[in-house]
């Protein structure tokens, strides 16, 4: 029984390398790692995106607060001026930050469009041979029929004009003998 599903599946195995069949399993296992890079890109986009988001908060909350302590410069307590120079080099660290994290999200999105690009391709590779092996299906079932057509019609030939007749004479000859031993 295991040599049975062997040759079955060895046999099955040779005719998709010979239609071709192979190459679209290649192109969908293909497709599937592209589909799973596309949802890690889109996963870092997204992060990327909320880490921008966060360091432009950041940085418009310092600013916000540095601002404040700008129009009250005139009441400015030794706290306020501490604190005034603690946010002014935290802006700088701030603004660094969001650089950072703009660059992080300009090269997350390239990243994530080139998967894009990368799985349409891959989609329409598949198509592509999809389509090719169809025809090649398709092709060999018409031969196929055509050969079963002159198949049928040669052996309908050989019936009508070599055995018909033959039998018909067996037929006639042995109703003569009949006949002749009746009389």
């Amino acid at each position: 029984m295991d040599q049975i599903q062997l040759g079955v599946f060895v046999a099955g195995q040779r005719f998709n390398d010979l239609t071709g069949y192979s190459d679209i399993e290649k192109l969908k296992m293909r497709i599937e790692s592209s589909e799973k890079k596309v949802r890690d890109m889109r996963n870092e986009l997204t992060e990327a995106k909320e880490a921008h988001a966060k360091a432009i908060g950041a940085r418009s909350a310092a600013q916000r607060q540095i601002n404040e302590l700008l129009e009250r410069k005139h009441q400015w307590s030794s706290d306020d001026l501490e604190k005034f120079t603690q946010l002014y080099r935290s802006e700088h660290e701030l603004e660094e930050q969001e650089t950072e994290a703009e660059n992080r999200l300009m090269k997350a999105e390239r990243e994530a469009d080139a998967a894009q690009d990368s799985l349409t391709q891959a989609i329409l590779s598949r198509y592509h041979e999809e389509q090719i092996w169809s025809d090649k299906i398709r092709r060999a079932s018409t031969w196929g029929t055509w050969i079963l057509m002159a198949f049928n019609v040669g052996l309908f030939v050989v019936v009508q004009l070599g055995l018909e007749p033959w039998k018909r004479q067996r037929l006639v000859y042995s109703f003569d003998e009949k006949v002749r031993e009746a009389l």
